[in-house]
């Protein structure tokens, strides 16, 4: 499915969104319930099928727990059928890498989402030292990692396709930020959204909208024109 169609000429398709903050009072995204359906309703109407709802866990924060995410997620969809809206969604959460994701693999008390995928990121400051062997355990235990917003770590600029090439080989899959191909995080993130793109790297692209203000950040970009250099993404 296209999100963005002009003079009938398709630029790209974006059909299931797995990376958000969008569920309400878990992380640093949206903070109230009416919000979230404002921002799920845009979305909809921008062309978004499905949702993988991924707040954030991360040690030593007060850990959001797999019952209590799944439980904002059913309110959701409870006040969205109020308005007659059926969403087609799941949630996971997006882990801070750290070695306290040892202990949750061993436990069996990872959130994942669409069949086993589970959406890791780095700190902004540095790679996790922990990174390969939670990769690891996470796929020994049958499940999908997927690195979220490569472009945006500065460690891995001058060598981001190498990186990412190699995590693909090992099965790892690569999440790249719609708004960082505009420049919404910086030159830097969009260069590297741009070149992930341009090599065929990337197996998924996600609003990562934590706010009203994103979203229709979002909108205004789909419906600007820019989209078109987007023309080799297909999902």
């Amino acid at each position: 499915m296209s999100w963005f169609r002009r003079e009938n000429k398709q630029y790209f398709f974006y059909e299931h969104d797995v990376h958000s903050h969008i569920l309400p009072g878990l992380d640093d995204g949206v903070r109230k319930m009416e919000d979230s359906v404002v921002i799920v309703k845009k979305m909809l109407a921008l062309g978004v099928k499905r949702f993988s709802f991924t707040p954030h866990i991360s040690f030593p924060s007060p850990l959001n727990t797999r019952g209590g995410i799944l439980e904002k997620l059913e309110a959701l969809r409870t006040c969205l059928a109020k308005e007659g809206i059926d969403i087609d969604a799941d949630a996971g959460a997006e882990y801070k890498v750290g070695e306290y994701m040892i202990d949750l693999i061993k436990q069996g008390d990872i959130a994942s989402f669409d069949g086993g995928k589970v959406l890791v990121e780095h700190s902004f400051v540095a790679a996790s030292p922990s990174f390969e062997e939670v990769v690891f355990r996470l796929q020994d235990k049958g499940y999908t990692p997927v690195l979220a917003h490569p472009e945006r770590y500065p460690f891995y600029a001058g060598h981001l396709e190498e990186r990412a090439e190699d995590l693909k080989h090992r099965g790892c899959r690569m999440q790249v930020n719609l708004l960082s191909f505009v420049g919404f995080y910086g030159k830097e993130a969009q260069h590297g959204a741009k070149a992930l793109a341009a090599a065929g790297l990337i197996d998924h692209v996600s609003g990562d909208i934590h706010s009203i203000k994103q979203v229709e950040l979002l909108e205004k970009f789909l419906r600007s024109g820019e989209a078109k250099n987007l023309t080799n993404l297909r999902f």
